[in-house]
């Protein structure tokens, strides 16, 4: 009789697959990096990408710059009330609602991201909260109707500041049939600019991914900002 089982044989590494892995996962690496990279200035003009910003004092030792921009047929007035309405509670962020209810901030007042201007959520002064969070929220550091807000995370591990802004696209009037019209404001250049920085060194590491997330996010914020705002003044 057998004094002992037999070993099972142990599989051989497939050498030249883990190196295949391993080189997709750096080429991913390397393509995800570029990608953020082109995308911290994602619809700028370079102007608007070097322009100085209020809010950027407020943060020096940022090692994260963006600067995105969109141009949306509506003024800045008309702008304005969606951005004063955003936040956790209140209009949302008009990014993907399923991914933030997935993570437990996606309690909004109206269900969704907002589709129209909210009346009781226009109330908005500087030194006021905006909840990202039951737990975490910004605070109003700057606020000039209807040409800029600023919005700054409370000191904490990571220093974050978020500054819209808005700049009206001026056109010639038709003026009638004379076509001698004036200067008239037919849109809105809006200018979104995050500067975050690690206050404590063990968040260093958590800055690339958490730019990598907020570039879909602020993307896809501002292409829907500019559908709704549009469909609601068509």
């Amino acid at each position: 009789m057998p004094t002992a089982l037999a070993r099972r044989p142990t599989r051989p590494v497939d050498a030249s697959r883990a190196r295949r892995v391993g080189a997709g996962v750096a080429v991913l690496g390397v393509a995800v990096a570029a990608a953020v990279r082109i995308g911290r200035t994602a619809g700028t003009l370079p102007t608007e990408a070097a322009a100085t910003l209020p809010g950027d004092g407020l943060t020096p030792e940022a090692t994260s710059v963006t600067t995105r921009a969109v141009e949306i047929a509506a003024p800045p007035e008309a702008v304005w009330p969606w951005l004063v309405q955003m936040g956790y509670g209140r209009g949302g962020w008009y990014a993907i609602d399923a991914l933030e209810r997935l993570l437990g901030v996606g309690d909004f007042a109206t269900g969704g991201s907002a589709d129209r201007v909210v009346p009781e959520l226009q109330d908005l002064e500087v030194g006021d909260r905006v909840p990202m969070s039951d737990q975490v929220h910004l605070v109003v550091a700057h606020l000039d109707a209807p040409n800029a807000l600023v919005l700054v995370l409370p000191r904490g591990p990571l220093s974050w500041v978020w500054s819209y802004n808005l700049r009206p696209v001026y056109a010639r009037g038709s003026g009638g049939s004379g076509g001698s019209g004036g200067i008239e404001v037919v849109g809105t250049r809006l200018l979104v600019r995050t500067r975050m920085g690690a206050v404590r060194g063990w968040v260093a590491p958590v800055l690339p991914p958490l730019e990598a997330g907020h570039l879909v996010m602020e993307l896809v914020q501002l292409h829907r900002l500019r559908r709704r705002i549009e469909a609601a003044e068509g």
